[in-house]
């Protein structure tokens, strides 16, 4: 099932929201800031894969916790979430390497489905500095 192209985020006072794109290392931004939950939610701004030699286990972090918790984490689509952008800067060689091509064709047909902008308190309109492909 498709997310909507535009989510609206609600986050209480006092309460924090990290946002996230590019990302050097997702496990030093949940030591310094804490896993993801309802009291710590999380927005990833595109770009999970294609930041290295571990963008499977990037995105498949990001959806584990996505499927915990949905309003703990939102994924945003970047321009790097599509087929082109996957075959030229290597996450399609090292899905296929590390699982298989099933896989890669699930990842591509799931990064379809992810939303484009979210509005964080009605007020911040957050959204991938990249088109995709297919946008562009």
């Amino acid at each position: 099932m498709a997310l909507p192209y535009l989510v609206d985020v609600n986050v209480p006072n006092g309460k924090n929201f990290t946002v996230c794109g590019d990302f050097y290392d997702l496990l030093n931004i949940f030591e310094l800031n804490g896993l993801p939950s309802e009291e710590n939610p999380y927005l990833f701004n595109g770009d999970f894969v294609d930041r290295g030699s571990f963008s499977v286990e990037v995105i498949l972090t990001l959806f584990t916790f996505k499927c915990v918790s949905q309003s703990a984490i939102h994924l945003s689509c970047g321009n790097h979430e599509s087929k082109s952008m996957n075959k030229i800067y290597g996450f399609e060689g090292e899905v296929r390497s590390k699982l298989s091509d099933k896989f890669m064709e699930l990842f591509a047909e799931v990064f379809c489905y992810l939303p484009l902008v979210h509005v964080i308190n009605e007020k911040i309109f957050v959204v991938h500095g990249g088109l995709l492909a297919l946008m562009a």
